[in-house]
């Protein structure tokens, strides 16, 4: 008589596998909500997937709201906190201004005990908190906000790898105020950033800005906010019209900092960028495997920067439209697609995937989409028309 198989019938690499792709599917941000914790119920399945699991899910752990880090606090004991390498809290960002001068401030939440223990935490995500603490300071107790003070308010001294920002556009964070900055190799930045004026990052390898607000970065340029890095990854996107634009002399300081080292670049929403610097820009990235540019054209689009491409480019997804109150180059973008085609889709060594959008009237123009999806087939690799950068924003926000 044959028995069906069952999870713990597998071997028990394979479960370890499971559990951490299980974890990390869990950590994604969806419709840019902090993950839960109910991983953690898995673990009161039964003893044996709790001695399996365990030590895997208590390295992740997230705090949505006071009640919950309030309850971390009184009933977490410290060796369960020295186990967390990576967390995801809510921040309420309030501090008491101190009565006397020198004295630290004091926040009102107490996030900052449940972050004190986590010892050996590599990876915090920081996002805003709708169910702050619920009490009122005393009479005469001035309250003020702090980004990060309310998180490390003596001085932080934990190396954190990875440091990222979900917060809202409006919620004023100055990053590195007490965080120190030379350790972090990858830092994802949302709402209105602020940064010190000597700031070094000597390790950061992955940056991510995502719908940024104010004016800082229209002040600066990258090699003033991160001197020293060496990115390999490069991510921007704007999704609405109050955000941060990226402009030539971003992608001009991008090169001069981490032209060589660059692997990955990803442009979601650009209208302030002109061909010739894009150009200019691909040129000088020897080592660019992946590119995604989202472009509105308005002025111009007098260089065609598909020809300043690496060889060696296994990933490509271009979209290109004009704005609706600008000159269509309808021209200059049918040369964009001859140009794909023949130094693209028909190199010698062909490309792992490539997605593309561009208006009809090119796509249908002497069968070139299914031109294009012929050759896809014939040389084996994967082809997408139609628009991605929604998908891809997405891909962005839940990362």
């Amino acid at each position: 008589m044959s028995t069906k198989p069952t999870f713990l019938g597998l071997p028990l690499e394979l479960r370890l596998a499971i559990y951490e792709i299980f974890l990390s599917e869990h950590q994604r941000i969806r419709a840019k909500q902090q993950p839960s914790n109910v991983h953690i119920r898995l673990l009161l399945t039964c003893k044996q997937i709790e001695a399996e699991a365990g030590s895997i899910f208590r390295r992740y752990i997230s705090l949505r709201h006071e009640r919950q880090i309030r309850a971390f606090v009184a009933h977490v004991d410290t060796a369960l906190s020295a186990q967390i390498e990576w967390a995801d809290v809510a921040n309420d960002g309030r501090v008491l201004r101190p009565s006397a001068h020198g004295e630290p401030m004091t926040p009102l939440s107490m996030l900052h005990l449940a972050l004190r223990g986590m010892r050996r935490l590599k990876r915090l995500r920081v996002f805003p908190c709708s169910q702050g603490h619920w009490g009122y300071p005393d009479i005469g107790q001035r309250v003020a906000l702090n980004f990060e003070r309310t998180m490390f308010p003596t001085g932080c001294d934990i190396p954190l790898n990875a440091y990222e920002l979900c917060i809202e556009s409006s919620t004023r964070a100055d990053c590195f105020d007490v965080i120190p900055s030379s350790w972090v190799e990858t830092l994802r930045l949302t709402g209105t950033c602020y940064f010190p004026t000597s700031l070094r990052m000597p390790k950061l390898r992955d940056l991510t800005l995502l719908d940024l607000s104010g004016n800082y970065f229209d002040q600066h340029t990258f090699d003033d906010c991160f001197s020293g890095a060496q990115l390999e990854t490069f991510s921007y996107a704007l999704s609405n019209n109050l955000a941060f634009p990226i402009r030539d002399r971003h992608l001009h300081s991008l090169v001069s900092t981490s032209g060589g080292s660059v692997n990955k670049l990803v442009l979601i929403g650009c209208d302030h960028l002109s061909s010739t610097v894009i150009a200019r820009c691909l040129g000088s990235m020897p080592r660019l495997r992946y590119f995604a540019l989202s472009l509105t054209t308005v002025n111009e689009l007098q260089v065609n920067f598909i020809l300043a491409l690496p060889p060696a480019i296994s990933v490509l997804k271009l979209q290109v439209v004009n704005a609706w109150y600008a000159k269509p180059w309808i021209a200059e973008e049918r040369d964009l697609c001859d140009a794909l085609e023949t130094t693209v889709l028909l190199r010698a060594i062909p490309p792992t995937e490539v997605c593309l959008s561009f208006r009809y009237q090119l796509l249908v123009e002497e069968g070139r989409s299914d031109r294009w999806e012929r050759i896809a087939r014939d040389r084996r690799f994967l082809l997408e028309i139609g628009p991605w950068e929604a998908a891809h924003l997405q891909e962005l926000q839940a990362a």
